[in-house]
């Protein structure tokens, strides 16, 4: 292995939407296809976060996969993204973007940055169009998880110990980057918490440390 020894290497997991991309994919998709105000309601509805994107996807119904990678495509990166990704990936890093969006997204960003694995919702196609189901990682709403402590109904700290325990890395190892509060948990579970532009003050206070505007001074806090 280049880079980093066994013992030395990290896994670093990223937030998509506002952290690795400048934007928020469903926001960019509801402009296109004209159901922004739709979204703003079940986004305002007092129920899980997983029945959120349960109803989400419904309003994905008829896409295109083709449409869907076309709107992730004028999404710009954010700054920095493309440089810090390459060299913690030359420092011999397992990188893994855990987003709440979807895995063709996720998945496009993978191939693009080089990523080792991605977790995120799957939505459901056939015949390359979008039905407006969606399967979700099966631990994201597990009512025993180590989110529970944290209050949120979507927990991306569950698929995070997953790879840590298949790799053997200790959490104590990882670093988190992300920018909302489906991040809390996996900021505050892991060694680095690192709030990337912070869309509040609570998960400001949730992460080690704050970074704005470039992902780029990562490689400042990430030595090893």
């Amino acid at each position: 292995m280049t880079g980093s020894s066994l013992n030395q290497r990290r896994i670093i997991a990223f937030d998509m939407d506002g952290t690795l991309i400048a934007d928020r994919f469903i926001f960019r998709l509801a402009d296109r296809f004209g159901f922004k105000k739709k979204l703003e309601d079940i986004m305002a509805m007092r129920v899980p976060e997983y029945e959120k994107t349960r109803r989400i996807a419904r309003l994905l119904k008829g896409v295109t996969a083709s449409e869907l990678l076309h709107t992730l495509e004028q999404i710009p990166l954010s700054k920095g993204a493309q440089s810090v990704t390459r060299q913690l990936k030359e420092r011999g890093h397992f990188l893994v973007i855990i987003s709440d969006s979807y895995t063709m997204a996720t998945e496009h960003l993978k191939r693009e940055l080089g990523f080792d694995r991605t977790v995120a919702n799957e939505l459901v196609i056939i015949d390359g169009k979008i039905t407006g189901e969606v399967e979700m990682p099966l631990n994201w709403s597990d009512k025993d998880s180590n989110c529970l402590k944290y209050r949120y109904s979507v927990c991306k700290l569950n698929s995070l110990i997953e790879i840590s325990e298949e790799l053997n890395i200790p959490l104590q190892r990882c670093v988190a980057i992300g920018d909302n509060v489906a991040d809390i948990g996996m900021l505050r579970g892991v060694g680095i918490g690192v709030a990337f532009n912070p869309k509040s003050h609570l998960v400001e206070r949730s992460a080690d440390i704050v970074l704005n505007d470039d992902l780029g001074k990562l490689l400042e806090i990430i030595k090893d």
